[in-house]
Formats: C-alpha cells, sequence, structure tokens
C-alpha cells in the first residue's frame, strides 16, 4: 500500500512536467507560425491547444515508455 502512495506523487509530477513541456513546445510552434505567417495567438488560444494536445500524448506515453526500455535490435 505504502508503494502505491509513494508511486502517486511521483506520477503526478511527471504529468505535471508533461504538461509544461507540451505548452511550451505548442508556445514554441506558435512563435514561429507568427514568425513565418504574420498570424498572432493569444495565450489563451495556446492553452487551448496545449489542453487538446495532452491527452493525445499521455495516450501516447505508455509505448513510448515501453519502446524506451527495450533493447536496440540491430
Amino acid at each position: 500500500m505504502e508503494e502505491v502512495e509513494a508511486e502517486e506523487p511521483q506520477e503526478f509530477s511527471h504529468r505535471q512536467r508533461l504538461k509544461a513541456a507540451v505548452h511550451y513546445t505548442v508556445g514554441c510552434l506558435c512563435q514561429e507560425v507568427t514568425l513565418n505567417k504574420q498570424v498572432n495567438f493569444s495565450k489563451q488560444t495556446i492553452a487551448a491547444i496545449s489542453e487538446k494536445i495532452l491527452p493525445k500524448t499521455l495516450k501516447c506515453l505508455p509505448d513510448t515508455r515501453k519502446e524506451a526500455r527495450s533493447p536496440l535490435k540491430t
């Protein structure tokens, strides 16, 4: 039981870091579009895009963890 309780804060922290990374990446991509196409994005728009992408990112996360642990095939 203690092991599960200890894991929950770590999982929450991991999720928060992933959320921040997704938000940062979306912000960078929006900034690039702004420079290239002269289209401005509000902070609310960037946050909305990030929130839309996050569930899909979390859904793919177990697959990427599995791939990271598997040995390289040559």
